[in-house]
């Protein structure tokens, strides 16, 4: 699953966008008090992380390598509240 296609399922789930934060592509404008996925440039690969953002501390951070991995531990996670 790539990052669009989890937006599609969850619009499908009706999951308001102010719950989650996309890498500033889908959801939320910021990731404030709600559950993230960003990417960014690791060691030797890029690196998709999950987190839950609250009072400005990161929480709960899962990383992974793997987009399909991260989209589907987020879908998981969201699906779940």
């Amino acid at each position: 699953m790539t990052i669009q296609e989890l937006y599609i399922k969850l619009k499908e789930l009706r999951v308001p966008e102010d719950r989650y934060y996309l890498h500033g592509l889908y959801g939320s404008t910021n990731d404030d008090d709600k559950l993230s996925l960003t990417i960014r440039k690791g060691t030797y690969s890029v690196e998709y992380e999950v987190y839950f953002k609250e009072r400005g501390e990161k929480h709960s951070i899962r990383i992974f390598t793997n987009e399909d991995d991260a989209c589907q531990y987020f879908y998981k996670r969201l699906k779940e509240k």
